[in-house]
């Protein structure tokens, strides 16, 4: 198997480490509505991705592209599975439930390896083998921990794998896709803020110069990591993708046990040490694989 290039490695642990600590963000702008947020989100990140085009010598191209039935089928679905992991997740966060959260995104990786093992033909190392176990382990302890159907982290991880499939299999670059998938979620996401808007409801929170600068950040937040890990998904393989999104579930349930004050069971430290020991081991099959000679 040829080695994964460098440059989308680093691009993944960018864009699972900002992940990782964005709820944050969440917790910042949740007086304006996580409806409200989410359709911001839409509409700030269109605005920064179709300058991004043109300061890129990409815009040509991607227009044309817009005229392609099949590239607008793929990111019209690839833009409702982001639309439905945005909400779920933006009002988990902001409903204190950063550590369910974390469950969905340590399930999700879990089924980007069946996916790469059952639909796109990959392999796995024996040390890959042992730490999809642990990492199972850890992820069953954590569910048993909850206590209740954890429909949200269902919906997150489902929906982010096969978002991930879906991009995966677009023939435009990263920038160009995001603002395709803005683009066509635009009309619902200006139609809802439109109504909300009619129906007396601050769509810029205060209206204060802070509350403009979060919303006009949502852009920011949004592009920064979806491009880093649509890169990632396009030069990785599945397998490989899929651990490393470990690092957004471990900043997640740090963040909702020690700044947030979520509950934190003996089960789920365990579930804990489990998981992070599946990361050891990977990391340990990759540092043999570099030590051989080629």
């Amino acid at each position: 198997m040829p080695r994964p290039p460098t440059s989308a490695i680093l691009s993944a642990v960018m864009a699972f480490g900002l992940w990782g600590i964005i709820p944050v963000y969440w917790k910042w702008v949740g007086h304006i509505g996580s409806d409200i947020a989410v359709a911001q989100r839409v509409v700030w990140t269109l605005a920064l991705t179709v300058p991004l085009l043109l300061l890129f010598g990409e815009a040509r191209a991607w227009l044309r592209d817009l005229r392609r039935g099949d590239i607008l089928r793929t990111h019209a679905l690839a833009a409702v599975l982001l639309g439905i992991n945005w909400g779920t997740f933006v009002w988990a966060a902001q409903h204190g439930h950063l550590v369910e959260c974390s469950l969905g995104y340590f399930l999700n990786p879990l089924l980007n390896v069946l996916i790469g093992c059952v639909l796109l033909g990959e392999t796995l190392s024996r040390r890959q083998k042992i730490s999809i176990g642990l990492a199972a382990g850890g992820v069953l302890l954590q569910m048993i921990a909850v206590g209740r159907p954890p429909w949200i982290a269902l919906v997150l991880a489902f929906s982010f794998g096969f978002y991930g499939l879906v991009r995966r299999k677009s023939a435009q670059g990263a920038l160009a896709g995001l603002a395709t998938e803005s683009l066509v979620a635009l009309p619902v996401a200006g139609g809802f803020l439109l109504w909300a808007s009619a129906q007396g409801r601050a769509i810029f929170g205060s209206g204060s110069g802070l509350d403009l600068a979060l919303v006009m950040g949502l852009g920011v937040v949004t592009t920064v990591p979806l491009l880093g890990f649509a890169h990632a998904a396009r030069k990785l393989p599945f397998s490989l993708l899929g651990l490393l999104q470990f690092l957004a579930p471990t900043g997640q349930f740090l963040l909702g046990v020690l700044a947030y004050g979520e509950p934190l069971s003996p089960l789920s430290l365990v579930a804990f040490a489990l998981i992070w020991s599946a990361v050891a081991v990977f990391c340990v099959d990759q540092l043999s694989k570099k030590q051989e000679p080629t």
